[in-house]
């Protein structure tokens, strides 16, 4: 009875007040903003004093008889100060709605079969956005649990002016706070007025995780498949978790470790890109993708010019990652004082050895990531003809093998030489270019078995592709494929795929084992993970390729030594037209370290009522948060980070290059998705949680610039990144 009388009691107040609400209530907004720390929905300011996350205090007053330091406040939320107190008098009945368009696309709710979303405690605070057709001019956000003696009701008109049908409200960061130690399902009913005075709305619930999340976010941003200086189209940003946008943490002009020799190690990286034609052709205009222009990257030969493939090493301070063709091993660090430097763990030497064409993506563990005696990355290895003499080879590989490489390794008797001539046809090249190539293969291959060098994979008969190295350093596993492409991933055009696994064995390696729940040969199985604390392998899977695509799909574009591209015709529509790359049809799964049924996450589904589907989102690029806890209540919280190109404000489709191969062009954008596995061992797994945040650039002076991005190959770690500055205003 107690919140019935109260909900009577407030419209009383509320319509005492000038205008129809008191000024403390009321906030005006500039349009398509928020202001942190307000009622209107801002985040990222100062808590209320009496309050602290996780505490007691209550500003609302201690009569309230609260369970969780009275969350929600007794006083109605406004977006703006026209909202009238008779408007509001129509969602006074909390029961009084129907069904209609509306769909809830931010957080997923729960169903009558299924839960909703659930944040871990101190996540990012909620936005909700739903759309609908129905003409509402009013709504209402309503939040109630059995532990909270009032509703918050929050009240806003805003509609996104270039869509009329879609609505976001931010749950006000002060609130949020509070909440943290509801333990009970968050009920949720967003309601709308519309014609004639009816009420349409949906109800479902959320849940927050009694425990936090971890760590920090490193991802990949992308604008176009092709890969351009000006402007920059690529770079790595980050935040940390709540932060209200991101920094820019590193790209690819920064890196000053550049210097990156070609394929036969003659001509820096680059030169190549022009078809080798002599006498070079010159630019003529600004720098495309055509081999009319001489650097059609608008790179300088020899530059760094991708950050995209990284991995974080397990210090946080420094990211590896592999640079445009010929794939080239990077090593740079993130930290605000020396980025783009090479890292203090990576020596000048095994730097130089990294310089290799046919690389791979890698791994790292924090077993064999100690400051003094070895440090050791996994990669994969295109396979030369004579890997020992001739490491550098302009042919590309058609195999991938796994080999480590030591980022400690020194050797001043074995000298790799380091400056490459930035053009074989500069005026006055004195130094013979291939004399410098020839001292270079001989000095890496020396190396070989000593700094570097393969790792056996006892009865592997395929490629080994993108692999996944354990905390604990014991075991690799990696996807053994048909077909693997020059720069180390499960190719487009590959029709096999399965998660295999291999002892690290002080990188001797040994017998390989398929990994049971990840190797079904109906399927193809790819990009695998392990878990903070090694009990589960994350991967995507997808179905086979549909037989009948191969003849169209294996028709790759090629481009003679002239520039000149021959495109294939369009494939024949068929069901499942990808192989493991970038699959339209991937999903997400995890399966115990060991092997075992492999379980799919709940967190592959758009919202049914937006009428998606898993099919066709390129779920992918799963990675696990670096705390695993296990809370009072005996279940153990792990959240994991992927990529998914279900639609999202903002969406589009990322321009093709001339080589671009023919998958979907959707951009993606970053999701969380949480697993609760409880004592008996009986996982479940909840929806996905957007990361409104990701699209919000933000300037040392905390102005935020929304950004057009493609987001993909997150990293989770303790990063030692910049910090997200206060963000002064947040876009809708």
């Amino acid at each position: 009875m107690r919140r019935g009388q109260l909900c009577a009691l407030w419209i009383l107040v509320f319509g005492c007040a000038p205008g129809g609400a008191d000024d403390t209530d009321a906030v005006v907004t500039q349009p398509g903003f928020v202001t942190p720390g307000t009622g209107a929905g801002g985040g990222g300011g100062e808590l209320p004093v009496g309050v602290e996350p996780g505490g007691s205090g209550n500003v609302f007053g201690d009569d309230l008889g609260c369970t969780n330091g009275c969350a929600f406040p007794t006083a109605p939320i406004l977006d703006s100060t026209d909202i009238t107190a008779a408007e509001i008098a129509a969602f006074v009945d909390p029961e009084n709605f129907q069904g209609g368009s509306l769909c809830v696309l931010e957080p997923q709710l729960s169903t009558t079969t299924a839960p909703g979303a659930m944040f871990p405690r101190n996540w990012l605070r909620p936005r909700f956005r739903w759309v609908s057709n129905g003409g509402e001019t009013l709504w209402e956000i309503r939040m109630h649990t059995a532990s909270q003696p009032d509703d918050l009701r929050a009240y806003t008109r805003f509609t996104d002016p270039t869509d009329p049908t879609s609505h976001t409200w931010s749950l006000p960061a002060d609130v949020w706070a509070r909440m943290r130690d509801v333990k009970e399902a968050v009920q949720v009913t967003i309601r709308g007025v519309g014609a004639g005075g009816v009420l349409t709305g949906v109800r479902g619930d959320f849940t927050i995780a009694p425990v936090d999340a971890g760590g920090s976010m490193v991802f990949w941003a992308t604008t176009s498949s092709l890969v351009t200086k000006t402007p920059l189209s690529s770079k790595l940003q980050g935040f940390a978790i709540r932060d209200e946008g991101v920094v820019e943490v590193l790209n690819a002009t920064e890196v000053t470790t550049g210097n990156i020799p070609g394929e036969d190690g003659a001509a820096a990286r680059g030169f190549y890109a022009c078809g080798g034609a002599t006498p070079r052709p010159t630019c003529t205009g600004a720098p495309t993708d055509s081999a009319s222009c001489c650097t059609p990257t608008g790179f300088t030969f020899g530059e760094v010019e991708c950050v995209g493939c990284h991995v974080s090493t397990p210090d946080g301070k420094a990211v590896l990652f592999t640079d445009n063709w010929p794939w080239d091993k990077v090593a740079a660090s993130i930290e605000p004082a020396t980025v783009g430097q090479r890292p203090a763990t990576v020596t000048a030497y095994a730097s130089q050895l990294l310089k290799q064409p046919w690389l791979g993506m890698q791994a790292l563990s924090p077993k064999f990531f100690a400051t003094d005696g070895q440090r050791i990355l996994v990669t994969t290895y295109g396979v030369r003809n004579n890997p020992t003499t001739k490491p550098f080879d302009n042919v590309p590989p058609t195999k991938h093998e796994l080999a480590w490489f030591d980022l400690a390794a020194d050797d001043p008797l074995n000298v790799i030489p380091e400056q490459i001539p930035p053009d074989p046809q500069l005026p006055g090249q004195t130094q013979n270019i291939y004399d410098v190539a020839n001292l270079r293969n001989a000095a890496v291959g020396k190396a070989r078995g000593v700094s570097w060098g393969p790792i056996n994979t006892i009865g592997e008969n395929r490629s080994a592709v993108t692999p996944t190295w354990s905390n604990d350093g014991d075991t690799i596993a990696y996807v053994s494929t048909d077909v693997s492409s020059t720069d180390g991933h499960p190719d487009w055009t590959a029709n096999e795929a399965d998660i295999h696994v291999v002892p690290y064995a002080n990188h001797t390696g040994g017998a390989v084992t398929a990994l049971p729940g990840a190797s079904d040969p109906d399927f193809l199985e790819y990009y695998p993970e392990f878990s903070k604390d090694d009990a589960f392998i994350a991967f995507a899977r997808a179905p086979k390729p549909t037989p009948t695509a191969n003849g169209g799909r294996r028709c790759v574009p090629t481009q003679d030594a002239n520039g000149a591209v021959t495109t294939c015709p369009p494939p024949a529509a068929v069901e499942n037209p990808d192989g493991p790359y970038y699959n339209r049809n991937g999903e997400i799964y995890i399966v115990p370290r060991n092997g075992g049924t492999a379980i799919r996450l709940a967190a592959n589904d758009p919202v049914s009522c937006s009428g998606e589907t898993a099919r066709g989102s390129i779920n992918s690029w799963p990675k696990w948060s670096p705390k695993t806890e296990k809370a009072d209540d005996g279940k153990t919280y792990y959240f994991l980070i992927f990529s998914s190109a279900r639609d999202y404000p903002g969406a589009f489709q990322l321009p093709a290059a001339r080589l671009t191969p023919d998958i979907s062009h959707k951009s993606s954008q970053l999701y969380m998705a949480p697993i609760v596995v409880d004592a008996t061992g009986a996982v479940t797994t909840y929806p996905a949680i957007y990361l409104w945040n990701q699209n919000i650039l933000v300037a040392a002076d905390g102005t935020p610039t929304p950004e057009q991005t493609s987001n993909l190959t997150p990293a989770w770690n303790d990063f030692s990144i910049p910090p997200v500055p206060p963000i002064v205003q947040i876009p809708r």
